[in-house]
């Protein structure tokens, strides 16, 4: 195992060790969804840090999109405003074009990821997994994102594109799908 699988099985492992001790304590499975962002901005940090020379561009775009992911969840600002002026903030637009400016980087990365890869299906597996981020991005159903994120580290498993960042990809879908198993089940 390479210090890459390491740190993303760190990452999941810590999470479902926490859901394990509060499904002991409550009866109920709780991730600490609003972790998310953070562990991947971290982890995508580190991968940065590790593949400089290799990866660079492609890491740089992914680091970005997780940044402006961090900052256009509620959460994240809570820390900073009071709840006045968080009541002022999120009624207001300034999330959702963060969120959108997370959208267009991770479109761009998820580009550079298929797009520069050796595997003569990078195209149809560039358009197969876009389409269910911006099935998100347009009808706000998370699950559809959930999915892609999986598919897309699936297929960057099993055809080799682009390795060890398809694990990046796979600890986005896992935190992603630990959202949604807390949220509505």
């Amino acid at each position: 195992m390479n210090r890459e699988e390491r740190s993303v099985a760190l990452a999941i492992l810590t999470l479902f060790v926490y859901a394990s001790f509060l499904f002991y304590d409550t009866g109920a499975i709780l991730f600490p969804f609003p972790l998310n962002e953070l562990i991947v901005l971290i982890i995508s940090i580190q991968f940065l840090i590790w593949n400089w020379h290799a990866k660079k561009s492609l890491l740089v775009i992914l680091v970005t999109a997780s940044i402006f992911n961090l900052i256009s969840t509620q959460f994240f600002w809570s820390f900073f405003m009071t709840n006045e002026q968080m009541e002022v903030f999120v009624s207001g637009i300034t999330l959702d074009i963060l969120k959108i400016f997370f959208y267009i980087f991770i479109s761009i990365g998820l580009g550079f990821y298929f797009l520069t890869s050796s595997s003569k299906y990078k195209l149809p597996f560039f358009g197969f997994t876009l389409s269910p981020i911006l099935l998100t991005m347009f009808t706000s159903f998370s699950i559809f994102e959930t999915i892609s994120y999986i598919l897309i580290a699936l297929l960057g498993y099993k055809h080799k594109i682009n390795y060890p960042i398809h694990l990046l990809w796979f600890l986005i879908g896992t935190l992603q799908l630990m959202k949604f198993c807390t949220l509505y089940l």
